[in-house]
């Protein structure tokens, strides 16, 4: 029988026995007298018989028993519905506890997942069981909300089942398009009596759990068609997309006025769009075509490609996000469970953002979720600071799944400074993305728009999270505490049997592996302890003074010349910002004096380095010195905290004592003025020495003083950045507007470099941005960085009259600048654990602060109708472009993080298994055929069989995506050397050569590849 003909026998079917059990139903109900009644924020006049679910679950189940077929699919989706119904209809009755449904659903979507008819989202089972269960119980619940008016939870169903069924049809999938057209007819059915004036029956809970039940599976089964696992649950939403957002537009509403969301209430989408409608039939048809235009858009969508699917998934989140945001703004009529609504004492409404600054502090999730990024940023050296894509990737999407519930259950109007810092973060990563039209490594730039929107969605994060200083305290202290735990284990391994691990080439470079970014973390959690160190209670200040002490040695003992501009530029501004510098400034000193003890030992050990190796004494040395330099700094701090304590309380002569204590700092600057005056021709001349040294990729020159007579190498000049930066800088001046591309600063490096160090970035945040993104760029990162500005001078202003606000400033503002200055001159922004810990920063520097209000200001008038719904429109597309963002985040991270996963494993099954590696990497390639990386696993496979016709195919594919790469030219080659063509691998050598001139090997295989064959 034709899919057809089956369809429309299933279709009539389920349609004829619904509208002929219903008035049995309604008989039933009678007799039992099974009603409904109109009691608290239910509108209907009188008593509506119940039992409309047994009337529409019997024609939907009759209809699939006798056409559907399929039983290995039928059965689960029958016994679902009927175990549902039993539920849902003793809930009608008597009240079963949320919890015992929830657990009846899961248990039913364990069923699902198990007969085949769950996700398979070709990420593990795990995952796989995981998404169908949340599924299955969002969907169940969504349409038990959605069964809030005559006709409304029917209705949907209605016209989500005929998009199932399109899809069905479309695929060839009988059972599916059988399925969803029985379950279409039972709803129609059952719509004449449903939706007569007044309702002559309704669904109860018996009728929509159920109802949800069979659409879930349903969707389900017609959404997972692509290997694609982003696509197919974009599909699926789409197909439920008119009661996720009657689920989210709940939600939002009930988190913000503080009630819950297990009750009632007439807060629901039909609620707000009856007020439009003259009628509760006019709200469900109204809905329906909604819906239905949205069904139709999904099914266009998942046959014209990931591309048109992206757009109507974006649409619809646009469109969603104003939605709620405009239909918020309603004033809703509560009734007795939900309780009234909240008014001011003068009778108008409360706004938004007094709910949001009422609402309580001590939220577990939230501080659990502030203490868990804390301490994963602190901690991250111990993991490479998330370095490998492989690792961030993952993390990245849980934050922007995070951020996405953060901005659903407790949204917030972020400050002016916030937008700005988060337009330009989040800027970045969608020009990053955007540049993969003209980058020539699409993979590369698509790697950097990822990282930049995990960063945006970490930093919204936090501002969601961050509702009060003492949140802002718990990120900086759980960050604090993570760098405090990397310091204390580098100093036991300093004083243990093997100090020199700890170090490459006389450097502190362990556990981070990066000497540069070990010493930018130290900075951090120097300025970090030293905000702890502002408390005026000794038992704190003195720990928190010492431990900034142990942070400026372990700093010192990188060497690093960026982690020591990074600790001069983060001083000047936040003693340039922050009030109170005149204890600030003797904390400063007294942890300046300790690591001036312990310095001579501590750059002992880069100039007693032999061969490599760091002798055991002189490691235990630089652990002792450094200790003791804390310990006595710490003990000093804690007894002039509480000598200042004591002086405070019991003597009036303490403010003049300050400001002797104030006039007495001149006395240093001064004399440092002196030092350096009677120095300046000895200082012109070093200037000029190293400049020559920087400028010209070598040594000092002879008339200057050079590094080599210095026991440290902090103040050379000598080295490569001014090569990277040069040719960063000409790279932006043949392409000023849009950059090469995101990522895409390799190629015109090798090809332009004049030293033979392999790099992949310009050493520099303003020069990647230039060179990468343009002018663009440029200006996306000058907004990021002009927000976190104009937040740290409005916070200065609240810092003046609080104690811990003017702490937070230290911590986050030095945290932050030691970040981003030494990442001008390095790479610390492609670090993202370290990243982290600066966004942390940020996020307390940029959190939203209640306006104080002056007595005339509370006078004045609530503001015009104009210029609030100007506001809630702002508002509105301000939200709608947060969303967008997210999901684009959450797509591209998901697409990303997939083929990583295929490729990583076709790499771990190279040797053993080289056909799941081709097989593997071919599902890698399906989901990312930019990834150049992936081809080189599949030709290595393909090699393992010597297939050379094939592994040279599967290079080709790769140069198609980048053809200058100069790595696939000369793996062809390799493949022609294996194969005796030597005048093809001399070619594709010679090829390589060009793009990577100085790189010895490939100089010396285009001129004899018969090389290679020894």
């Amino acid at each position: 029988m034709a899919i057809s003909i089956r369809l429309s026998v299933g279709f009539s079917i389920a349609c004829a026995l619904a509208y002929a059990a219903t008035p049995y139903a309604i008989a039933a109900a009678d007799r039992l007298r099974f009603y409904d009644s109109p009691v608290g924020y239910k509108g209907h006049e009188r008593p509506t018989p119940y039992l409309g679910g047994a009337a529409v679950m019997s024609g939907f189940v009759l209809a699939m028993l006798l056409v559907a077929g399929d039983w290995r699919r039928t059965v689960p989706l029958v016994g679902g519905v009927a175990l549902l119904w039993a539920v849902g209809t003793i809930d009608d009755r008597r009240t079963v506890r949320p919890a015992w449904r929830v657990l009846a659903e899961l248990a039913l979507a364990w069923m699902v997942w198990t007969s085949g008819l769950g996700w398979h989202l070709h990420a593990g089972p795990l995952v796989d069981l995981g998404v169908t269960c949340a599924w299955i119980v969002a969907v169940v619940n969504a349409f038990n909300l959605f069964d809030n008016m005559d006709g409304a939870a029917s209705t949907m169903a209605l016209v989500v089942s005929a998009g199932a069924a399109i899809l069905g049809v479309v695929r060839g999938d009988a059972w599916l398009a059988v399925g969803a057209a029985s379950l279409g007819g039972a709803c129609l059915g059952f719509l004449p009596r449903n939706l007569s004036l007044p309702a002559r029956i309704f669904l109860g809970d018996g009728g929509s759990m159920p109802m949800g039940f069979a659409v879930a599976v349903l969707v389900m089964v017609a959404a997972t068609t692509s290997v694609v696992a982003w696509q197919s649950l974009l599909v699926a939403l789409l197909l439920v997309g008119i009661p996720a957002l009657d689920t989210s537009l709940v939600i939002v509403s009930r988190r913000r006025r503080g009630v819950s969301i297990l009750k009632g209430g007439q807060d629901h989408l039909t609620h707000r769009v009856r007020r439009f409608l003259p009628s509760a039939r006019a709200v469900a048809l109204a809905l329906g075509a909604v819906q239905a235009v949205v069904s139709v858009m999904a099914v266009l969508a998942s046959q014209g490609g990931a591309s048109f699917l992206v757009i109507g998934a974006i649409l619809y989140l646009l469109a969603a996000a104003i939605a709620i945001v405009v239909l918020d703004t309603q004033q809703v009529q509560e009734f007795g469970a939900v309780g009234p609504a909240v008014a001011r004492a003068d009778g108008a409404d409360l706004d938004p953002a007094d709910l949001l600054r009422s609402s309580s502090d001590h939220s577990p999730a939230a501080l659990a979720c502030l203490i868990a990024l804390g301490l994963g940023a602190g901690l991250s050296p111990f993991f490479v600071a998330y370095y490998d894509v492989s690792v961030w990737a993952p993390i990245g999407l849980g934050i922007v799944l995070a951020c996405a519930v953060g901005v659903v259950a407790r949204p917030t109007r972020p400050s002016g400074p916030a937008v700005l810092a988060l337009g330009g973060l989040l800027g970045l990563g969608v020009w990053s993305l955007s540049s993969t039209a003209w980058a020539e490594s699409v993979e590369n730039a698509v790697v950097s728009g990822n990282r930049w929107l995990v960063y945006g969605a970490l930093m919204l994060l936090m501002l969601v999270l961050l509702r009060s200083e003492r949140r802002s305290a718990v990120l900086l202290g759980a960050a604090g505490l993570g760098v405090v735990a990397v310091a204390i284990s580098v100093l036991a391994r300093l004083l243990g049997g093997d100090p020199g691990a700890l170090f490459l080439g006389g450097r502190l470079n362990s556990p981070l592996g990066y000497i540069n970014g070990q010493g930018c973390l130290f900075v951090m959690g120097f300025w970090l302890c030293l905000a702890a160190a502002e408390v005026r209670r000794a038992l704190v200040a003195g720990p928190a003074a010492g431990m900034a002490t142990l942070m400026a040695c372990l700093a010192l003992l990188s060497e690093s010349r960026g982690t020591a501009l990074a600790m001069l530029g983060s001083l000047i501004l936040v003693v340039a910002l922050a009030p109170d510098r005149t204890r600030r400034a003797y904390c400063l000193l007294a942890v300046a004096a300790g690591v001036a003890i312990a310095a001579p030992d501590l750059l002992r050990v880069n100039s007693h380095t032999s061969a490599g190796s760091v002798p055991v004494g002189i490691g235990h040395g630089a652990g002792r010195s450094a200790l003791l330099a804390a310990v006595a700094v710490g003990a000093a701090w804690a007894l002039l905290t509480r000598a200042w304590a004591l002086l405070r309380s019991r003597s009036a002569s303490a403010s003049r004592v300050r400001r002797v204590g104030t006039w007495l700092l001149v006395l240093p600057v001064v004399l440092a003025l002196a030092v350096a005056g009677g120095s300046a021709h000895r200082i012109e001349r070093d200037v000029r020495g190293q400049w020559h040294a920087f400028t010209h990729l070598a040594g000092p020159t002879a008339g200057s003083s050079s590094s080599a007579d210095s026991q440290s190498r902090l103040l050379s000049g000598a080295g490569n950045r001014y090569d990277y930066w040069r040719i960063a800088w000409r790279v932006w001046k043949e392409n000023p507007v849009l950059g090469v591309g995101a990522g895409n600063y390799p190629r015109p490096y090798y090809q332009q470099r004049a030293t033979t160090e392999d790099i992949e970035q310009p050493h520099s945040i303003e020069l990647q941005s230039l060179s990468e993104l343009g002018i663009v760029g440029a200006l996306l990162l000058a907004g990021l960085i002009a927000g976190i500005a104009w937040g740290a001078l409005r916070m200065r202003l609240a810092a003046r009259r609080s104690p811990l606000t003017r702490a937070l400033m230290v911590g986050g503002l030095g945290a932050l600048s030691a970040w981003l200055v030494q990442t001008s001159a390095d790479w610390m922004h492609l670090l993202p654990g370290l990243t982290a810990i600066a966004l942390s920063g940020a996020a307390v520097l940029l959190r939203a602060r209640p306006a104080t209000r002056t007595g005339a200001d509370a006078g004045h008038e609530r503001p015009s109708v104009r210029r609030a719904l100007a506001s809630r429109l702002a508002l509105a597309l301000g939200a709608s472009a947060v969303v967008v963002t997210l999901v684009v985040a959450g797509a591209s991270l998901s697409r990303q993080g997939l083929a990583d996963l295929y490729r990583a494993r076709a790499q771990h099954e190279l040797d053993a298994r080289p056909a799941a590696a081709i097989a593997d990497a071919n599902r890698s390639l399906n989901i990312d055929a930019d990834a150049v990386e992936t081809y080189y696993v599949k030709a290595a496979a393909l090699a393992r069989y010597d297939q050379a016709a094939a592994a040279e195919a599967a290079l080709r594919q790769a140069l198609a995506h980048e053809p200058d790469n100069f790595v696939t030219w000369t793996l062809l080659g390799d493949i022609a050397v294996r194969e005796h063509r030597l005048q093809l691998a001399r070619r594709e050598y010679t090829r390589a050569h060009r793009l990577n001139p100085l790189n010895s090997t490939l100089t010396e295989l285009s001129g004899d590849p018969a090389i290679a064959l020894r």
